[in-house]
């Protein structure tokens, strides 16, 4: 009996660990996947940093003024890249991701208090810049 005993338990353990793998391995996916239709149904202004821009172009934002605006900033590149917003007049709410490494995103929000023009730009590569019009 002990013998049978032991296949029994063996075959269960079994059982568990390759549902434990087959379930782990899904959720991996399923959290990649997610990630990927997360970055691409952003409902608001979406940056990605690769290859030293944002967005291939580093495009000009819009936003209105006093209407926060959802801001995701997504590392894409083998380097690390931030995104900043300063302004010492205070027009606008001043942001700084920090550093982001390949495969991070950081969550934010443009928020301008006054009409005008304003800078973003990556503070590890001078190329990466761009320009917040603010409008009423």
């Amino acid at each position: 009996m002990s013998v049978r005993n032991n296949v029994i338990a063996v075959v269960a353990i079994s059982f568990i660990v390759v549902g434990g793998l087959w379930a782990y391995g899904n959720l991996s996916k399923e959290g990649e996947r997610q990630k990927e239709e997360g970055a691409l149904s952003v409902e608001g202004i979406l940056l990605v940093a690769q290859r030293s821009t944002f967005n291939g172009t580093n495009p000009e934002i819009r936003v209105s003024v006093n209407v926060p605006k959802k801001l995701v900033v997504v590392n894409e590149d083998a380097v690390t890249h931030d995104l900043q917003i300063k302004d010492s007049a205070g027009g606008i709410l001043n942001v700084n991701t920090a550093p982001l490494k390949g495969g991070q995103h950081f969550n934010a929000a443009i928020v301008a208090y006054k009409p005008g023009t304003y800078e973003y730009f990556c503070s590890f590569h001078p190329g990466m810049r761009g320009k917040i019009v603010a409008e009423n």
